[in-house]
């Protein structure tokens, strides 16, 4: 569901309160005419401190949503708050007990207008936690770019006094696509599979397994994928045959690993796995995917790092999905998480080497051959000037990675790093999708070769599709352009939604729930972040 995301609930202290309210305080003479039930909810709502909330009541008359005689209200919040833990949420954190016992009157030390307010400030924090995730990414790590729309207080709560007091409520807050759909199922399903005793013994250790092999680590590997459920596992054969082969080249790509059949040290780690893995992962996802729980255009890219794909997405229908390389697993080179809007390509372009890989990565090959540049179609300048120097006739040994004085670019040609074609939105860190020379990178499962930018493997049928809105015939109009062989930019018209993502656990293009290698190890740091408010494997498993 969408609603009007914009801002958090602002707590005010009393005195900053009373003194900038303005308007929205209420005479003496209004609140003579306020009933009793209302006057003390006013007087409470002003004592609590927190403007959002007396707004909302307030334009409202007061109104009680959660007290009163509509408890139906009361009881299905509480109902979900203590299903939570079906999105990974951390059910200790909504106080459950504290709201049943005031609802009950087993404390005796709420009123109505109390307990109006508690379940109030209950449900925005538990809406605000389903609606658009629990944590503020960018705060868990610097490559996380992706900054939630928060709901108004104002608005969970006209939904909320919209429902008459059932769950409805709480499945149209949540993410209602078939990504978060098929998470919560996938986390019901390991739930279960903890409570049977996971997938079966781990498979001892010994040497890598391969086509032919036989034995008792065998059948257990056979009984591991059977349990997973993976085809032609079942039986009591103890050979690695043909159909246990296929299996396993299917949990590789699964994996992200070498789809070859061949169980050496990373897919026997990845076989051996526990389901808790799982759910962790899953977790964390069901968080990624609140994070992005607003309209993301009609028309927009998608890319996830995770599985190495892009897709443009029209009207909620990939219309054109390519392999892609990302960064290197190094952190410096690892591709950022941040959304952003394309406004045009640049074919042919030239390649202006970003100043770290002229000085770290060229310069030691200068030394070594100074007419590396030249078999690259690469110029040298002096920064700053601009003149253009022939590295055959510097003496590059009196430079250091740290007083490099020239820049290089790379000019158009069948060469150049970027290939025929890149397509821009303007960031701070400098990152964009491009074609590439390299395309052998694509064939492998695990694409993590760029220096941060990402790299496409159709980056012509890209175009095409870009340029389809704006042009009659987009693939004519393309090649004219690559025909003249000079850099050009071309401007969308419409300016296109960039998301880069990563989403280690997600729908493929058949329509199945995939997992992939944590290859960035962002899953773990957001998982332990969501552990610190709260969220426990031992409290899913129930």
């Amino acid at each position: 569901m969408f609603i009007n995301f914009n801002c958090s609930p602002v707590k005010t202290s009393l005195f900053a309160l009373v003194a900038t309210f303005g308007a929205l305080s209420v005479s003496a003479q209004e609140q003579a005419t306020l009933a009793p039930a209302q006057a003390v909810l006013f007087n409470q709502l002003v004592e609590n401190g927190d403007e959002a909330l007396l707004t909302y009541y307030q334009e409202n008359d007061f109104a009680p949503i959660w007290s009163g005689r509509n408890t139906s209200r009361l009881l299905s919040l509480i109902t979900a708050l203590e299903s939570a833990d079906r999105h990974g949420l951390p059910v200790s954190a909504y106080d459950i007990d504290g709201l049943e016992l005031a609802w009950a009157g087993a404390d005796g030390t709420l009123s109505d207008a109390e307990l109006e307010i508690k379940a109030a400030e209950v449900y925005i924090q538990f809406a605000t936690d389903l609606t658009s995730g629990i944590l503020e990414p960018h705060d868990v790590l610097d490559e996380i770019n992706i900054y939630p729309r928060r709901p108004e207080t104002g608005a969970l709560l006209a939904v909320a006094a919209a429902n008459p007091g059932n769950a409805a409520l709480f499945d149209a807050l949540e993410p209602v696509t078939p990504a978060y759909n098929a998470l919560q199922a996938e986390l019901a399903r390991l739930q279960v599979l903890v409570g049977n005793g996971s997938w079966g013994p781990r498979i001892s250790d010994g040497r890598t397994l391969r086509p032919g092999h036989s034995g008792s680590r065998v059948l257990a590997m056979r009984q591991r994928l059977n349990a997973l459920g993976y085809e032609g596992t079942d039986g009591v054969s103890n050979v690695y045959d043909a159909d246990l082969v296929l299996a396993m080249q299917a949990f590789q790509s699964d994996k992200a690993l070498d789809a070859d059949g061949i169980v050496g040290p990373k897919t026997m780690l990845a076989l051996n796995s526990d389901p808790t893995e799982q759910m962790r992962q899953v977790i964390v996802n069901l968080e990624r995917r609140r994070w992005l729980n607003y309209d993301l255009g009609d028309r927009h890219i998608f890319v996830n790092q995770a599985s190495f794909m892009a897709y443009v997405v029209d009207f909620g229908l990939p219309t054109l999905s390519t392999r892609v390389v990302v960064g290197k697993t190094q952190s410096k080179y690892r591709t950022p998480e941040f959304i952003d809007e394309m406004t045009h390509m640049v074919v042919n372009p030239s390649w202006n080497v970003p100043q770290s890989i002229a000085a770290q990565e060229y310069l030691p090959q200068l030394l070594n051959d100074p007419s590396v540049l030249a078999r690259q179609n690469i110029v040298m300048q002096v920064r700053g000037s601009g003149a253009v120097v022939d590295a055959r006739l510097v003496d590059l040994s009196q430079y250091t990675v740290n007083n490099f004085p020239f820049v290089l670019r790379q000019r158009p040609g069948a060469g150049n790093a970027l290939g025929k074609v890149k397509f821009m939105f303007p960031n701070r860190y400098n990152i964009y999708l491009h074609d590439t020379p390299s395309k052998s990178l694509f064939n492998r499962d695990t694409r993590t070769y760029s220096h941060g930018c990402v790299r496409v493997q159709r980056p012509f049928d890209l175009a095409h599709v870009l340029l389809a809105p704006q042009e009659s015939d987009p693939a004519a109009a393309f090649q004219a352009y690559l025909n003249t062989g000079r850099e050009t930019t071309v401007n969308l018209e419409t300016p296109i939604p960039v998301y880069l993502t990563y989403q280690s656990v997600f729908i493929d293009e058949s329509g199945e729930l995939a997992y992939r290698v944590d290859v960035y190890g962002r899953d773990t740091i957001v998982f332990d972040a969501l552990a610190a408010e709260g969220v426990s494997l031992t409290q899913v498993q129930g």
